[in-house]
């Protein structure tokens, strides 16, 4: 254990060093005795501590990680990014819904794919899958237990023959985007139900860029001997409305151009879409020459999902998963290394209620049929909003039939009313009572006190268009009244933790307004709009784009992130950094202070 005096030491030398590695313009946080409890010293050897007095110094000369958050060369990696042609992708979306057969799902079942090879399965382990909302659309074989347990031995005993196949992986990458656009987007339409699929692959062209370039610095740190990077198999559990992007793209594909095998998950619903992107990656891979060993699908039963990655847990790397955070807290308790970028009740704080106010507060609720992560549950508006102007607002919510005439249309904010998939809240929810529209497929509740549910937790409704309204909003009160009830609202959202906080208020006030929320609460999403210019328009909770360094992060509250994750997840970033054995000790603090207290320095 390092003495207190001396960890003091040490923390003094991160922070003379943060401002070489925060943003122009940023300020360092002050340490304060609570970064004595933020920093654990059984993390560190006693030897590292003797260089704290030259620590700052050598981050300054440049030893810091060229792929480490806000760095230069970090930034620098947002220059020069592609632009897509949104009209040809979704003309290309269009014609591959045109043309695809409903029976190909049921022809061609799901099933788990070992070393380029389908493992069938008996008749009796074939099921049907089901879409978002509920409604059959495919077959899918579970694996027997030998298949399990071939796989498992799999897992357990491959060793990845590459340390960079980049040529080959940015070719197929490129056919996904380009020759394939079509066949994701319209997939993704077709099992998840999504509408605007057409911008997760624009922003994806976009990011991907970003996220490449993070790579080749990460590569280049382990050729020139300072790194090296973890090749043990890695998990890929799937999200349902995101998968293009996050799940192909930047933890599958990004992780195997370095040489690292991945092992795909199958899912209990929603899972066509992912399942057919991985099946043409291995056929891509065979046109490569490339180890089929490289990429594993696995479909079975929860059980044997779970029997699989806690017997590998010494053999493989980490589980990446964005979920919920009962579903990440209940897979970290079985398998310790994973990696959860996980939901919360994304707030609008707004001062005025305008037309453009309450537009934004309707789309941000009900984007993708409230199926994005970022879309809205809670809305603190003033004090003057009665529930009839509440039901007024969500008058103009349009329902859609189709998720397919919606992405024609280029809509994005479309309700499936009264779908199956999920349920809405009930007379006896542990939130409280909620109002149903009395024409549309949404739910309210007004109140002057901030949400306190029974249990804690602000119940998602995924998939249900569902907003607790407070009444607190400060208008013009005087500046104790203001400054309490913003203390108030930054206490809600640090024990919540949303993903994003949008703050809308005249232009003139929402810079300080915004200002002082995210010095109060560390929100990694904060997005600022204005009430009172129509081209600085209220801000929705459900915008964010990380090709544009909108850096983006789906964060457990800070106290109690080791349940749910074991690293927070920031994009862009080289996520591959989780998986780094680093050659010197010092190298390792260096890393640690970017990512971790950058973090610890700004939670409260």
């Amino acid at each position: 254990m390092i003495p207190n005096h001396r960890m003091a030491m040490a923390q003094r030398a991160i922070a003379s060093s943060l401002p070489s590695i925060l943003p122009r313009g940023a300020t360092a946080p002050s340490v304060s005795s609570r970064a004595s409890s933020t920093l654990p010293s059984k993390m560190f050897p006693n030897h590292i501590v003797d260089n704290a007095e030259s620590f700052g110094n050598r981050v300054k000369k440049g030893s810091v990680r060229k792929f480490n958050f806000a760095s230069s060369q970090y930034a620098s990696c947002f220059k020069d990014l592609p632009k897509p042609d949104v009209a040809k992708l979704r003309k290309d979306a269009v014609e591959y819904l045109d043309s695809f057969d409903g029976k190909s799902w049921y022809d061609d079942p799901i099933c788990s794919i070992l070393n380029g090879e389908k493992l069938l399965a008996p008749p009796s382990n074939l099921w049907i899958t089901k879409n978002s909302l509920s409604q059959p659309n495919g077959h899918q074989y579970y694996s027997t237990p030998t298949q399990v347990q071939s796989i498992l031995t799999h897992i357990q005993t491959y060793k990845s023959p590459y340390k960079d196949i980049r040529p080959q992986i940015r070719r197929i990458e490129q056919k996904f985007l380009h020759e394939y656009d079509g066949f994701l987007i319209g997939n993704q339409c077709l099992d998840f139900g999504k509408q605007d699929g057409v911008t997760e692959i624009e922003e994806s062209i976009m990011a991907n860029s970003v996220e490449r370039k993070l790579n080749d610095l990460l590569l280049d740190e382990e050729i020139a001997g300072k790194v090296v990077v973890n090749r043990q198999p890695i998990f890929v559990s799937c999200v349902s409305n995101f998968t293009n992007f996050l799940d192909l793209f930047r933890k599958t594909l990004r992780s195997l151009e370095l040489g690292i095998p991945c092992v795909v998950l199958g899912r209990s619903h929603t899972v066509q879409h992912s399942y057919r992107w991985t099946e043409l990656l291995v056929d891509l891979m065979k046109e490569e020459e490339l180890d089929l060993g490289m990429v594993t699908y696995l479909s079975a039963q929860l059980e044997d999902i779970k029997y699989v990655t806690s017997e590998s847990v010494n053999e493989a790397g980490m589980l990446y998963t964005t979920c919920s955070r009962q579903l990440a807290k209940d897979i970290k308790s079985t398998y310790p290394k994973t990696i959860a970028s996980t939901g919360g009740p994304n707030t609008l704080f707004t001062t005025e209620w305008t037309k453009q106010v309450q537009d934004a507060i309707r789309m941000s609720a009900s984007i993708e049929c409230a199926g994005q992560c970022t879309a809205l549950r809670h809305a603190v508006v003033p004090e003057t909003v009665k529930p009839e102007d509440v039901e007024a607002m969500f008058n103009d919510v349009t329902h859609v039939t189709s998720s397919v005439e919606a992405l024609r249309q280029s809509a994005f904010d479309g309700v499936f009313a009264q779908h199956g998939g999920t349920s809405p809240p009930s007379s006896k929810s542990s939130d409280g009572a909620y109002i149903k529209h009395s024409t549309k497929d949404a739910y309210y509740k007004v109140s002057s006190s901030l949400p306190a549910p029974e249990n804690g937790e602000l119940e998602e409704y995924w998939r249900k268009v569902v907003v607790d309204v407070t009444t607190s909003a400060p208008n013009t009160p005087s500046h104790s009244e203001k400054k309490a009830k913003l203390q108030e609202l930054a206490k809600w959202l640090i024990r919540h933790q949303p993903i994003s906080l949008a703050v809308n208020a005249p232009r003139s006030q929402v810079f300080d307004l915004g200002r002082d929320l995210f010095e109060t609460t560390s929100l990694v999403v904060t997005t600022i709009g204005s009430t009172d210019k129509d081209d600085a328009p209220p801000a929705l909770s459900c915008q964010a784009r990380p090709q544009e360094a909108e850096c983006f992060g789906e964060f457990p509250p800070r106290k109690t992130m080791g349940v749910f994750t074991e690293y927070p997840m920031i994009i862009p970033s080289s996520n591959r950094e989780f998986l780094l054995d680093f050659q010197s000790v010092i190298a390792m603090f260096i890393h640690l202070t970017s990512i971790g207290l950058f973090i610890a320095f700004l939670s409260k």
